[in-house]
């Protein structure tokens, strides 16, 4: 599984640079005031699967309905944080303006340079917050959710991959990201998730602790 995940960040990281064409149009969309209806709805609703809280209650639910899957819930528990960590470490190294905090012409104006948090410029301006476009930490989270649950729940697989999807067009439509924000986000996740269950690394030491845990009860 964890080589056909590192395919999956491979494949994820590269139409994240294919979509950078389409980033500034698509945002343009967007901001137009486009009314989607049940859409919106829907999507709105769906940040619940890439939001902090929403993420720790859904995670708690798995935990408390189903006992013998507990022992893995660390790991679980371990990629979706370090999913969102390492995408929140990336963000502070690289500057990008949020669609929604600055409107540009061209793709690479939204780019404003390395380390935006020591930019004083920005923050004259702007919040440092608007500068952390790149990548989506929701995205992040919410595809390193849908892994996890899937190696729980295999036949729920695709429905979680919705879920996740959702939540990247979530970020996408409220203009607090580009798509290839969203798309880069997975393939960290993806990565983050590969090493969490692999059988080397951080992975070998969850397959040793899920073993003794499962022959002390």
């Amino acid at each position: 599984m964890s080589r056909r995940l590192c395919y999956l960040a491979a494949l994820f990281a590269t139409c994240a640079a294919l979509a950078l064409p389409f980033d500034v149009p698509v945002a343009s969309y967007f901001q137009r005031d486009n009314d989607w209806g049940a859409i919106h709805d829907l999507v709105t609703l769906a940040e619940v699967f890439a939001h902090g809280f929403g993420v720790a209650c859904i995670l708690l639910t798995a935990y408390v309905l189903d006992v013998p899957q507990r022992r893995r819930m660390p790991r679980i528990i371990t990629a979706v944080v370090g999913a969102g960590l390492s995408a929140d470490l990336i963000k502070l190294m690289v500057g990008r303006m949020r669609p929604r905090a600055l409107a540009v012409d061209q793709v690479w104006d939204s780019f404003v340079g390395w380390f935006p948090l020591f930019r004083l410029e920005l923050r004259d301006g702007l919040s440092v917050s608007n500068s952390q476009s790149f990548p989506s930490g929701h995205a992040a989270v919410a595809t390193a959710l849908a892994i996890g649950l899937s190696a729980l729940y295999p036949r729920g697989r695709g429905l979680f991959m919705v879920f996740a999807v959702l939540a990247w067009i979530q970020r996408i439509e409220s203009s607090a990201h580009y798509v290839s924000d969203t798309l880069a986000g997975a393939a960290i996740a993806c990565l983050v998730c590969a090493a969490c269950l692999d059988g080397c690394g951080i992975g070998r030491r969850f397959d040793r602790w899920e073993a003794n845990d499962a022959q002390q009860k």
